[in-house]
């Protein structure tokens, strides 16, 4: 009886210091892994002699060893030191699956190559750090900021992390100003694609294999990723980790937020990696010397058209002459911007309507049950998408097919080529930025037209920028329906919430405000430029677009810190950080007497 008592108070006192222990050692296991990888940048980006890299390595080598026994006895602490002992605890499974992959990694290094060599523990160590990171991230209670200025302040690190990283040496075949490492590092993370070097020469294949890192996650945003692999690894997350990921993904079902988030990744690594294969047969072999190298090459712009980043590690962009004449590859990097373009709730909605139509499809087809209609229609919202979207990308080709007729497609033979060239000319302006002509050479009517299609952009909550279609669909409906002395907006047998019209003309107008400081500054900075470059460079930047009248590399410092400001507010939005700024009013129930205003 004696030694139950001391058995029940031993387990009383382990529960008691239980959380404490948990938490240092999940303090030790971060600290350890940050500092794996930390010396895993040093190996690989920092020039040392053999005795300084072996030494490093060595302990390098430890690190997988102790991670193992701190996820052990992290698990074991969280699962038996309980007064309920629940082995399939899902918050605490991934502990117990991390220490298997060690504990097979570390059994197995010596009897296969692949696990013994410096490049596989490498990977390893930076997997479970970025892993270890995301998920203490997701934990960091927001009682300050808002979901709007979360969104603004995870970018700004992403940049700043961007811009240490570019500055490592082995990043760049020659030194990298702290200036031209924060303008890429921006322009990475905002996928925008202005660049004030050149990105095929200026970056070593590590440096590429950075910016492409940079690009896939600002592309889908650091939030989404985090929370995801928060869900993902623990099983679940906070109340208000839910409420502020809901509003960031705009979803109207934050009960199935992780299928959400789900469908967005799953969709797009589908997409990058089928972009990938495609563009991989589009091109010869013989324009790489080796197999990786061209896989490199289709991953890089699979992943760069999707987040409609504009980067490419061509020379020329792909204005290259391998490339120019490539109308294959030029389609598929065309079908890749639209489709990363038209925004996650589309594809959603989408998804969902197929999903109930090919259900009852296979009911009636296979299992000879009665076909059963479910009247799922899409939603205003993605009807207006692709109305605006195939609206734009038809007037946009007919448009530049008419203006660059006798300059820039000359040199396409064929009607065929002629018209590609339109298509691409008509879908790269909507935020992709890539180019197949010189854009120095472009008619003043073509600029007119890439400066209306910039401003407009791509669709809402997805990887390009602008004011977005929605935007300029509802306000032009709003114009026509003044016009008609209608005092709403009605679109598809619906009408469009007064709240909706509000905030597309305030998109609007702070865009308009946003571009015309930018354009005026650099105005004042860059007096031997004349105003059509300089407000293209603006409008590009603030669109997230990359098209450049090849003023980028001659601006000065001054005007590089306005571009970056133009693209960073243009990415996360300045009405989301007026949301984040201002406090919302406790009470909008009371009403003044309404008075009208002279306006025409």
């Amino acid at each position: 009886m004696k030694l139950r008592h001391h058995w029940v108070d031993f387990i009383d006192k382990l529960l008691i210091i239980r959380s404490e222990s948990v938490k240092r050692l999940e303090r030790i296991l971060f600290v350890l892994l940050f500092l794996g990888f930390a010396l895993t940048i040093y190996q690989i980006a920092f020039p040392k002699n053999e005795s300084i890299h072996q030494i490093v390595n060595n302990f390098l080598r430890q690190v997988p060893r102790l991670a193992m026994f701190l996820y052990l006895g992290k698990w074991i602490l969280e699962t038996f030191v309980r007064k309920k002992v629940r082995l399939s605890d899902r918050q605490n499974l991934p502990d117990f699956v991390f220490f298997l992959i060690l504990l097979s990694f570390n059994l197995l290094k010596h009897n296969f190559e692949l696990f013994e060599s410096e490049w596989f523990l490498y990977i390893i160590l930076s997997v479970f750090f970025i892993v270890r990171l995301m998920r203490e991230g997701s934990r960091v209670k927001h009682t300050i900021l808002n979901p709007s200025l979360l969104f603004a302040v995870s970018f700004i690190l992403l940049i700043l992390a961007g811009t240490a990283l570019l500055l490592i040496p082995a990043a760049t075949t020659g030194e990298l100003s702290l200036i031209d490492a924060l303008f890429t590092s921006t322009s990475a993370v905002c996928v925008t694609g202005l660049a004030v070097v050149d990105t095929s020469t200026k970056f070593t294949g590590v440096g590429r294999d950075m910016l492409l890192f940079l690009i896939q996650i600002g592309g889908l945003g650091l939030m989404t990723f985090t929370n995801f692999f928060a869900i993902l690894f623990q099983g679940g997350m906070s109340f208000k980790n839910h409420l502020i990921l809901t509003n960031l993904i705009e979803t109207d079902k934050p009960n199935s937020l992780f299928n959400t988030l789900a469908k967005i990744v799953v969709y797009t690594f589908i997409l990058e990696f089928a972009g990938a294969v495609l563009i991989h047969f589009s091109f010869p072999n013989q324009l790489f010397t080796e197999s990786s190298e061209a896989w490199n090459f289709s991953f890089f712009h699979a992943i760069s058209a999707f987040c409609n980043a504009g980067f490419s590690t061509l020379p020329d962009g792909l204005f290259n002459i391998n490339f120019r004449y490539n109308y294959i590859f030029q389609l598929i990097i065309c079908f890749l911007v639209i489709l990363g373009g038209i925004g996650f709730p589309v594809v959603i909605d989408i998804y969902e309507s197929l999903k109930s139509f090919l259900t009852s499809l296979f009911r009636t087809l296979i299992l000879r049950e009665r076909f059963k209609f479910q009247a799922r229609n899409l939603n205003v919202h993605t009807r207006l998408v692709f109305t605006s979207t195939v609206v734009l990308l038809v007037i946009g080709t007919i448009l530049y097919y008419i203006t660059e007729y006798n300059n820039t497609l000359l040199a396409h033979p064929t009607q065929y080529g002629k018209w590609v060239q339109a298509f691409f000319g008509s879908v790269t302006p909507r935020t992709a930025g890539f180019n197949t002509v010189d854009m120095g050479g472009l008619m003043q009517g073509t600029i007119l037209i890439y400066l209306l299609l910039m401003w407009i952009g791509a669709s809402p909550s997805s990887t390009g920028g602008g004011i977005k279609t929605t935007t300029f669909t509802i306000a032009i409906s709003n114009i026509v329906a003044l016009a008609r002395g209608k005092d709403r907006v009605d679109l598809f047998r619906r009408e469009i919430a007064n709240s909706s019209i509000h905030r597309a003309f305030a998109v609007i107008f702070l865009s308009l405000l946003i571009i015309g400081l930018a354009v005026f500054l650099i105005s004042i900075f860059e007096p031997q430029h004349n105003l059509t470059e300089i407000a293209f460079e603006c409008f590009s930047a603030y669109s997230t677009v990359g098209l450049s009248l090849n003023l980028t590399s001659q601006l000065s410092n001054a005007s590089k810190i306005v571009l970056i400001i133009t693209m960073f507010l243009g990415r996360v939005g300045m009405f989301t950080l007026l949301f984040g700024i201002f406090r919302k009013d406790e009470c909008t129930t009371y009403r003044y007497p309404k008075e009208n205003i002279l306006i025409i």
